[in-house]
């Protein structure tokens, strides 16, 4: 389940083995949930399973309350704005990878399937002391299955509204001293009309949707100290998208996410993490406007976690490589980031400490320095007082910089100043998080008269976050809602497409083999420009959905979804749309395996 502090993981590939209640994020090492200094929403394999929903942004929506927006349906461009910031300045990794995009910044969530992913930890907040360029609104790791989870297979197969089909299947399990993980899936839909009257690309035809999935993992254990493996994902999407009345424009995009790794208990106390990956985001457009646009990443990452007394200190390297390959001529298709990192975290009795620094050597932006700092009080077992503060940065992109004729190559990196304070209550199944978080972003990349973007604008994006995970009278609830004010230091108005509240419900019941839920999500108004233009507003909306699944026998069961029961016309983007109240029915088998454990 959901839970607002942490949940049963176990941290794929991470520096150690770890055990329930762990996550890695927050901190880059292992820790139990309930010690982090901030705040960590952890969203499981079993909790996408029974939400029954199919795609990545809608399940952030739903189960970690964020805000979210998407131009269509499947596999349309969808991004999140966590805690205001923009879509690109919050960071996605895959299995401590990055896959953004060098052109866009952003990553293609809409390309990620459900299917492959084991969970998902939520950190918001800023994480460039951490992570470095993007982690302005935070960090969102993305884990891949494996054998390390729960051993088992799965076969699952699915249809719905719009012609919506798909199956997927996966075993992970171990022999003796190695670990196996593959899955693999498909999904495929017609689709809805993504644009409408009175957009000037809309096409009234139908927008359809394929993709094709897989992942690998290996792991040898040499002893319980030295472990080596490989990780391997990929995901190719064909989607239709409007631009123009008669054309057939489609976008195939392949995302591709590639490591080594070995990890080694070099003593009682050091152990060492040395990651070499490769991530890769195709886009290849047919259409109106055809084109390619190649984004490459070789990384590597090498971290040393080491017990102290009370506490963990952490220390490590990066490299990341930008390269990019168009047939749009830029003047710059590379870059490449050396970056150190340190980091504390540990207890005395009731006090919590974390600090952490970072340098980012950017070849095109040269050093960028963020550091951070987090305090924790617990007054008794049941209450916890935390603050935080710290700094974050983005680096533009290849279109901010490069882009011919929009684009401006003297541009800086966004910069911001954060801080947040909070209080958690945990009693028994109940746990409540208030968070209040005030965000400063000076240099903020805006686009002129001449649509040529410029270092000009500040934003406060300051609120509050309230979550709430409990069990009472049989149910089991799970809540997220933020009052937030994402505006232009300089004129005051709301930031584009941000509202000033957000949030979601879920509220679960179980009845013998039957597991009954309810959902809510809402999201007050917003507009869909940088100066409040009355034509670009976006109404506030509430999206109620149900949920039912059925184990009708040991290793079977369904799953039947609702979205938007009472049929809510909604924009996320202004002249895109959304789908009207839809279904869809799953059928999972999951056979009990056996592992073959020394």
């Amino acid at each position: 389940m959901v839970l607002i502090l942490g949940n049963t993981v176990h941290a794929e590939d991470e520096l150690s083995v770890v055990t329930e209640n762990v996550v890695v994020t927050a901190a880059r090492i292992p820790q139990e949930a309930s010690q982090s200094l901030q705040p960590v929403i952890v969203i499981t394999a079993d909790d996408i399973a029974e939400s029954g929903q199919q795609t990545l942004v809608e399940v952030l929506q739903s189960r970690a309350g964020l805000e979210i927006a998407s131009t269509g349906g499947f596999g349309q461009p969808s991004g999140v704005f966590m805690r205001g910031a923009n879509s690109n300045q919050t960071l996605i990794l895959i299995d401590g990878l990055r896959v953004n995009s060098a052109t866009t910044g952003a990553t293609a969530l809409e390309n990620i399937p459900l299917n492959q992913i084991e969970r998902i930890e939520i950190v918001p907040g800023p994480l460039s002391s951490l992570y470095g360029s993007e982690a302005i609104g935070g960090v969102i790791q993305i884990f891949t299955k494996s054998a390390k989870y729960a051993p088992g297979a799965s076969i699952s197969a699915g249809y719905g509204s719009f012609n919506t089909r798909s199956v997927s299947g996966g075993i992970n399990t171990r022999f003796n001293d190695t670990d196996f993980s593959l899955n693999a899936g498909y999904f495929i839909s017609d689709g809805f009309d993504a644009t409408k009257q009175p957009a000037f690309q809309h096409n009234p035809d139908l927008d359809d949707y394929h993709n094709t999935n897989y992942s690998l993992k290996l792991a040898q254990h040499f002893t319980t100290d030295h472990e080596i493996g490989l990780t391997a994902f990929q995901s190719f999407g064909n989607t239709r998208f409007d631009s123009g009345p008669s054309t057939d424009d489609i976008n195939r995009q392949t995302l591709s996410a590639f490591s080594l790794y070995t990890r080694n208990q070099l003593t009682a106390k050091w152990e060492s993490l040395l990651r070499i990956g490769l991530s890769r985001d195709n886009s290849e457009i047919s259409g109106a406007f055809p084109g390619f646009f190649r984004t490459t990443q070789p990384q590597l990452t090498w971290q040393n976690n080491f017990k102290l007394s009370g506490g963990s200190l952490i220390a490590g390297f990066e490299f990341l490589d930008q390269k990019l390959a168009s047939d749009t001529p830029y003047n710059a298709t590379q870059r490449d980031i050396r970056s150190l990192f340190g980091g504390y975290v540990g207890e005395f009795g009731p006090h919590g400490m974390q600090l952490n620094v970072r340098n980012d050597d950017n070849s095109q932006f040269g050093n960028q320095t963020t550091g951070s700092v987090g305090y924790g009080y617990r007054l008794n077992p049941y209450l916890r007082l935390r603050a935080s503060a710290g700094t974050a940065f983005k680096a533009p992109t290849f279109n901010d910089l490069y882009f011919p004729g929009f684009s401006n190559p003297n541009l800086q990196p966004e910069r911001s100043r954060s801080y947040e304070t909070g209080v958690v209550v945990s009693a028994g199944e109940h746990h409540l998080s208030l968070i209040y978080f005030d965000n400063r972003i000076t240099d903020l990349i805006a686009l002129d008269n001449t649509f040529t973007p410029q270092n000009v604008n500040e934003a406060r994006i300051n609120g509050g976050d309230i979550s709430y995970q409990g069990s009472f009278a049989g149910f089991w609830a799970n809540a997220h809602f933020t009052v937030q004010n994402p505006v232009n230091s300089s004129t005051g108005q709301l930031l584009q497409r941000r509202a000033k509240h957000y949030g979601s419900f879920i509220i679960n019941r179980n009845l013998g083999p039957w597991k009954l839920g309810a959902e809510l999500v809402t999201s007050g108004a917003r507009f869909d420009s940088a100066n409040e233009d009355p034509t670009t507003r976006l109404p506030g909306y509430a999206l109620y959905n149900l949920t039912a699944n059925y184990a009708f026998a040991r290793e079977w069961s369904f799953n039947l979804r609702w979205n938007n029961v009472f049929n809510r016309n909604y924009e996320l983007v202004q002249n895109f749309n959304t789908p009207g109240s839809n279904v869809f029915f799953a059928l999972r088998y999951e056979p009990q395996l056996k592992s073959n454990q020394p």
